[in-house]
């Protein structure tokens, strides 16, 4: 775990988030213009189907909620892949909006990235998440069954959401993950800035690296799928589809572009 966790954080750190950076090599997911090679899943209305208009595309960028009333009850789910993806560089841009809905009113801004999602849609799928919630943005999330190694402060071992802390900075090995939902804390700072902020992915084999503007702020390696109750050992995960949360807080995203790591085009199958 030691080798291979120095090995995704410097390849994190030799892939900077630079908007400016030639465009060869990476290929837009989002064409800006509409959903071709997505499709939406929401509470309620299932895939393919937002009579409440949840997703407006405008400007380049996609715009949720911009037709629902503060405060108001609005469905949740997210933004999909139609094809699967492994051994990618991803980023994206977001930026805040002003309204919140139930039934997080009363709660922090909140969406994310999904991927490797495995099986059929749901809200919340079997995947990994990049949290992307007001100060807690670059956040390493395991659903139902994920499971991954990484290293964390020992000082927040026991609370319920230990932080990420690399190993040549004092870093304890971990567990992440297994059953239900478990999270472990971006490395401890505040990264997020005022309007745009920009958020990579880079997921090589079974290793995953979060990185806001610049920054590694989580890692994991060995990311497995096991099945609680079941007896064999953890299937390794590489690839799955992607998809952006919807999740009851005005956010705009744009520029999600995809990189190949092997000598491969990025592409779904």
């Amino acid at each position: 775990m030691i080798i291979t966790l120095a090995f995704v954080t410097a390849l994190a750190l030799a892939s900077p988030a630079d908007p400016t950076a030639a465009k060869e090599n990476w290929t837009p997911l989002f064409n800006g213009r509409d959903l071709t090679g997505w499709y939406t899943f929401l509470q309620k209305h299932g895939k393919n189907s937002d009579p409440d208009r949840v997703i407006t595309i405008e400007d380049g960028a996609i715009h949720l909620y911009k037709h629902a009333a503060d405060a108001s009850t609005v469905v949740m789910g997210y933004i999909g892949t139609e094809g699967e993806y492994g051994d990618y560089h991803l980023r994206f841009q977001y930026r805040w909006g002003e309204k919140k809905f139930e039934p997080r009113y009363r709660l922090k801004p909140d969406a994310g990235l999904y991927y490797h999602i495995l099986g059929p849609d749901a809200v919340w799928p079997r995947a990994l998440q990049f949290q992307v919630e007001q100060t807690n943005v670059g956040d390493l999330i395991a659903l139902y069954g994920f499971q991954a190694d990484s290293t964390i402060d020992s000082r927040t071992k026991a609370e319920p959401m230990p932080t990420f802390l690399p190993l040549d900075k004092g870093g304890q090995p971990t567990v992440l993950g297994g059953k239900g939902i478990a999270y472990q804390k971006h490395l401890a700072g505040e990264h997020e800035v005022q309007g745009w902020n920009t958020a990579e992915i880079i997921a090589k084999g079974t290793t995953t690296t979060h990185v806001l503007n610049g920054k590694v702020i989580n890692a994991a390696t060995n990311v497995r799928l096991v099945e609680p109750g079941k007896k064999g050992e953890a299937v390794s995960i590489t690839r799955g589809r992607i998809a952006l949360e919807i999740e009851a807080a005005e956010i705009f995203f744009r520029n999600v572009e995809i990189q190949s790591l092997d000598d491969k085009p990025a592409s779904g199958r």
